[in-house]
């Protein structure tokens, strides 16, 4: 009686025997390299922030006839000359390490996955990172000018209101606007909540006031009035009434949005969506006098050295802390 075979009969997936082809074959680009450090990145905006940085390292040495194939080449005088080039273009001390940190991350993988025995860049010094943060915020009154501005009898005015109520009562990151899904508004432990991803692939949950809820609520509520019912996956801001966003609105949307109600309250400063973001970071602070802790999970600071930054209150010697330092031992009047 012949015996049963017990091999497995595996049909061959032709789509990732390719793949599998594909990540065995030998790099012969520095481009490569960098699309495979890129993998263990999960969003989108890390990802896109990454290949931009690079991207400029690898011009300015290009610059100099300097063409590296592998992470081997990158030596560490290309990494100090780089920084040293960021320094003379007047370039803010967060944004040049936020690039020197990058390469060094790059460079690091390499270490991890033995392309390279070591990180030559380890011994170069990244600069001081300034403690006050630069951008401009807004007082109360113009947060309300502006919030109250647009003309809300029409889709884009609406939009445009939502916008604004949303960056300066959430502190939100412009991209974390923008990619704001439906399914992100949930109801947790009896709060209604937005379910935010963040720098870093990281989620926090944001309470939403009865002020901001009802806001939300309205524009919904005119979506579909308008013929427009937002499923889980649909982007709460919609550009269009004719028909649904099939992607995030552009980031370069809302900084218009920003810029153009600051002009017409009559502001006349540089602002930013971020600048909207620094406002409800120091409102916090400097009004409201919230720990400086609950404020950094707030805004989604994973160091609360980022969130100081926004604390005018440090400036401030008439509350200086020196003044409640009492051991008993001033001396009493005879």
């Amino acid at each position: 009686m012949a015996k049963k075979s017990h091999a497995l009969s595996v049909v061959v997936n032709q789509d990732l025997a390719r793949k599998f082809e594909e990540a065995s074959q030998k790099k012969s680009d520095i481009h490569d390299f960098v699309r495979e450090f890129l993998v263990q990145f999960l969003s989108p905006d890390t990802k896109k922030a990454y290949i931009k940085d690079l991207k400029f390292f690898f011009d300015f040495l290009k610059s100099g006839s300097v063409v590296i194939g592998h992470p081997s080449e990158i030596k560490s005088f290309h990494f100090q000359l780089y920084r040293d080039h960021l320094l003379e273009r007047g370039l803010a001390s967060a944004t040049i390490n936020r690039r020197l940190v990058c390469i060094r991350s790059f460079m690091k993988w390499s270490v991890a996955a033995r392309l390279i025995d070591h990180n030559p860049l380890d011994t170069v010094k990244l600069p001081k990172v300034q403690t006050e943060s630069p951008t401009v915020a807004f007082d109360d009154d113009e947060v309300l000018r502006m919030i109250n501005s647009p003309e809300t009898s029409t889709h884009k005015g609406r939009t445009h209101r939502l916008i604004m109520v949303m960056l300066f009562h959430l502190g939100l990151r412009r991209s974390e606007l923008t990619n704001l899904k439906r399914h992100q508004i949930v109801s947790d432990r009896e709060h209604w909540v937005l379910r935010i991803h963040g720098k870093g692939d990281k989620t926090r949950l944001i309470p939403l006031n009865a002020y901001v809820y009802e806001e939300i609520g309205e524009y919904i509520a005119h979506l579909k009035d308008e013929g427009i019912e937002l499923g889980p996956e649909d982007y709460v801001l919609q550009t269009e009434i004719k028909y649904k966003n099939d992607r995030p609105m552009d980031g370069s949307t809302i900084y218009r949005v920003v810029d153009r109600y600051a002009r017409s309250a009559g502001i006349n400063k540089a602002v930013s969506p971020h600048s909207c973001r620094a406002t409800a970071i120091s409102h916090l602070l400097d009004t409201k006098q919230v720990a400086i802790r609950d404020v950094a999970t707030f805004a989604g600071h994973s160091n609360i050295t980022t969130t100081e930054r926004y604390d005018k209150r440090r400036k401030n010697l008439e509350k200086s802390a020196a003044y409640l330092v009492d051991y008993g031992t001033e001396k009493k009047s005879s």
